[in-house]
Order: structure tokens, then C-alpha cells, then sequence
């Protein structure tokens, strides 16, 4: 070792190439940075080469035809990872390790286990439903092709001693050899790289990120079956929805890598959700206002709009009719029919006051009258007065008896009127109230058609699988 020159190429012909075979031995797959896209392995690395300086023969030194020698005593290859992420390369980690150098010549070098960190550009758009591709490229850093021949040793890497990650599946682990013309240089420069296929286990994320948004969604359908009474209510719980989701997104905004090439997946999802939500509050709130249109000034309901709406939403949307038109139409004629019928009795027993008792009758403004005449009140006054002047007490009492039918008259044609304004108010009421609970299940049937239909065109694509490169390229 005395006359061995660690630092130049161990050829006797400076024209030789050296040969120089790679091989990759994964352990296993520690840890996938999205965010920071780093993927993080533990491998051993095998190199193989042939060093024409370190030569003798067996017979000369005692039958000694392998020697074990600290790399950092011989020439190594100074093949580089060039997709490193990390300060610390390889190279120092294999450089402790011995060397084993045969009587031929022939050096094998393995590496003690390291952690390799290395650049992988991440596809966001299917996530979590997402397959990764990530490559590391070794070559020399400076030998060229007339220099040293880097080859791989063999087409696939050694999976042996490979633990299975808990977050992805390791589908393909292929090695590929590559030559290059750099810019820089007019030579050719080799390469071995080794691509790895990447699937990831989605339980994780469905658990913990899309159950909750569908649960949110499907609390926001309840809002449509909330009475009107509760409105200022099913707003809020609209807004409170799109503020859980938007806390959702940012999580998920926190482990993807900030890039504006891709909008993940799941955040379509949750945003076209947010929509959807919005969408529905604003509705939720036009229905209110639609609820509340038959006021004390309420207008009817146009044809345009009733038309659609009870004759042929009503029943798509299994809201039923009002019968509240017909029963106060038949409680105002019973209360008129009773009043007129006192009022002949009346007639045909003599002159007999009218006693006016609120009672609880046909109401009027919150007030209610009911008019009851009392039959069987005698006066003896008029009776004697009957007795002695005859006819002259007969015209008086047709008299008083006329008078008083045009003050019936008068107090039911009023009473009419009140009862048909009424009647009016509530119907207008009645109708606006029936018009918004056919928007309102519309809109509900519409919401859910939309949000089953956003959750399965988003949540079911899958990322298609990536095939491994076939050949050895030259470029």
C-alpha cells in the first residue's frame, strides 16, 4: 500500500474505463414529507468495481485471497445521490465501512445502513386517493463515460429486507440506466436510477377528514326540515357548518406542499360542500322571506308562481292542502244563520231587547261579540199598555220591531265584512306559507341530489396506476 495512489483512477492505462456495477438494497420507507416533498428511506448501497493496482497472488502471501481494508484507503467511486435533500450524503456513511478486496482485483463495497433524503415531486390532485412516483439518481460527479462505465447490477431492487410502511404500498421497485449529455460537458455521463411506485392507504384520511365533511353535509339537509318559526336558528347553523369545514381545509391546506399546479382532491371537495352549504343559506333565507310575505299587507300569490307550485310541486314534493278557507267559511254562515233565526223568533214574539254578550264566537280584530236574544223577557208595562190601547201599541211595536231588524241587518252585514277580510288575511297567509314549504322542499330535494352527486364524481376517482419505466434510455 505503500506505492498506492488513493486519489487517481487504480488503471495501469489511463485510456481504461473502469467498470463500476450499483445496486440497491431497500429497508424500508420511513417517512413521506407532502409538504416538503422529501421522501425519507433506509437502504444499504452495493457497489462493485475492479482496481487493477490491488492484485497479487494468493500463493505469494500464505493462501490470503481476500483482504478487508477501510474504504477510506482506497479509491472509491465518487457516486453521488443526486436527488439529496439532506446536507449529510451517503458518501460519509459508506466511506466507514472496510472494503472487500479480492485477489483478482475486484472491490465490493456495501455501505452500512443509511437514510437517504431525497427530492420527490408530489401529485396532489387525487389525494388522498393518490399514487406517487419517486426516483433517486446516482451517478459520478465527475468521471465521465470514457472515465468509468456506471451500470446497474440488477433490474430490480432488493426487497429482502423490506418492511411494509403503515401510510403506503411500495408497488414497484425498478432500476434504470441512463446516459446524459450535460450542457456543460461534450461528454457523456452515466447514471443508475432507481424508481419507486407509491400508493397510499386512504383509511387514515376517509376517518379523519372526509367522514366528518360528509356528517357536516348531511347536518346541513336537517336545516330544511327546521320550522320558520327558527329561522334566525337555521342560519346560523348554516354559517357554523362553513366555518367547521373551512377549519377542515386548513388542515388539509397544512400537509400539502404549496403549489398551484394541482387542487387536491379533497379540497374540491370540501370547497364544492362550502358552496353547496352557502348556497343553501342563501335560499333558506329568500324561503323566509317568502314565509313572511303574507303579513297584514300581504299580497296574493301571483299566478305564475301558483300555478307551478300547487299544481304540480305540491304533490312531487308531498305537500298537502290547506283546508283552512273552507272550515272558516262554514263557521262565519253558522254564526250568521244563528243570528238570523234569533231574530225571526224574535219578530214573532213581541218587542224584546237584545242582550250583547262577548262570548267566545267569531272573533273580529282579537275581539269577539256573539249576539243572543232573550226570548222569554216579559215587561208588564207594555202588556197593560197593549191591553187598553190596542192597535195604537201594535204600530209602535212593528215600528220598534223594524228598526231593530235594520240595526241586525247592519251589525251582520259588518260582521261579514270583518269575517271576509279575515277569511282574506288568512288565506294570503296560508298560501305564502304553502308556496315557501314547496320552495323549501324543492330546494332540500335539490340540495341532496347535488350533494350526493359533488361526494361521488370527487370522492371516487382514483389516481391511475403508474406503470414502471420498461427500458434503459439514452439521451
Amino acid at each position: 500500500m505503500r506505492n498506492y495512489n488513493k486519489k487517481v483512477r487504480p488503471v495501469w492505462n489511463s485510456s481504461t474505463v473502469i467498470n463500476v456495477s450499483l445496486a440497491l438494497s431497500v429497508v424500508q420507507i420511513l417517512e413521506m414529507d407532502e409538504r416538503n416533498q422529501i421522501l425519507t428511506t433506509n437502504v444499504w448501497i452495493e457497489q462493485h468495481w475492479m482496481d487493477e493496482k490491488m492484485r497479487w497472488d494468493p500463493n505469494d502471501y500464505g493462501g490470503i485471497n481476500i483482504l478487508r481494508i477501510p474504504a477510506t484507503e482506497l479509491w472509491v467511486p465518487d457516486i453521488t445521490l443526486y436527488d439529496n435533500a439532506d446536507s449529510n450524503d451517503y458518501v460519509s456513511t459508506s466511506r466507514t465501512s472496510n472494503a472487500l478486496v479480492n485477489n483478482d482485483g475486484t472491490v465490493d463495497l456495501w455501505s452500512k445502513p443509511c437514510l437517504l433524503k431525497s427530492t420527490c415531486k408530489i401529485d396532489v390532485k387525487f389525494f388522498p386517493f393518490d399514487y406517487q412516483e419517486c426516483s433517486m439518481k446516482f451517478g459520478s460527479w465527475t468521471y465521465n463515460s470514457f472515465q468509468m462505465n456506471l451500470d446497474k447490477s440488477v433490474d430490480d431492487a432488493d426487497l429482502s429486507t423490506y418492511v411494509p410502511n403503515e401510510q403506503w404500498n411500495l408497488t414497484y421497485a425498478v432500476v434504470r440506466r441512463h446516459k446524459i449529455k450535460y450542457i456543460c460537458c461534450p461528454q457523456e455521463y452515466h447514471d443508475v436510477t432507481f424508481y419507486f411506485g407509491l400508493q397510499r392507504k386512504p383509511l387514515y384520511y376517509i376517518y379523519n377528514l372526509i367522514m366528518p365533511c360528509i356528517l357536516l353535509s348531511s347536518l346541513a339537509m336537517l336545516g330544511f326540515f327546521m320550522p320558520y318559526d327558527v329561522g334566525v336558528v337555521k342560519v346560523s347553523l348554516s354559517i357554523t357548518l362553513i366555518l367547521s369545514l373551512t377549519v377542515f381545509l386548513l388542515l388539509v391546506a397544512e400537509m400539502m406542499p404549496r403549489t398551484s399546479e394541482e387542487v387536491p382532491l379533497i379540497g374540491q371537495y370540501y370547497a364544492a360542500t362550502m358552496f353547496l352549504i352557502s348556497i343553501s343559506t342563501a335560499m333558506n333565507v329568500f324561503v323566509l322571506n317568502v314565509n313572511e310575505r303574507g303579513g297584514l299587507n300581504g299580497r296574493e300569490v301571483p299566478r305564475l308562481l301558483r300555478t307551478p307550485a300547487f299544481e304540480y310541486l305540491a304533490g312531487i314534493c308531498l305537500v298537502g292542502p290547506c283546508p283552512g278557507k273552507k272550515r272558516s267559511r262554514e263557521y262565519g254562515h253558522h254564526e250568521a244563520h244563528e243570528l238570523k233565526y234569533k231574530m225571526v223568533n224574535t219578530s214573532s214574539q213581541g218587542p224584546q231587547p237584545i242582550n250583547h254578550q262577548p262570548t267566545s264566537g267569531s272573533s273580529n280584530g282579537g275581539r269577539s261579540v256573539r249576539f243572543s236574544a232573550n226570548l222569554h223577557t216579559s215587561y208588564p208595562e207594555h202588556e197593560m199598555m197593549m191591553d187598553e190601547t190596542g192597535d195604537h201599541h201594535g204600530d209602535a211595536s212593528e215600528r220598534r220591531l223594524a228598526k231593530l231588524e235594520r240595526s241586525v241587518d247592519g251589525i251582520l252585514k259588518h260582521m261579514k265584512t270583518l269575517q271576509k277580510r279575515k277569511e282574506k288575511q288568512q288565506q294570503l297567509k296560508s298560501d305564502w306559507a304553502r308556496v315557501a314549504l314547496v320552495m323549501d322542499r324543492v330546494l332540500l330535494i335539490i340540495f341532496g341530489i347535488c350533494t350526493c352527486t359533488t361526494a361521488l364524481v370527487l370522492l371516487l376517482q382514483r389516481s391511475p396506476d403508474k406503470v414502471a419505466p420498461s427500458l434503459d434510455t439514452d439521451s
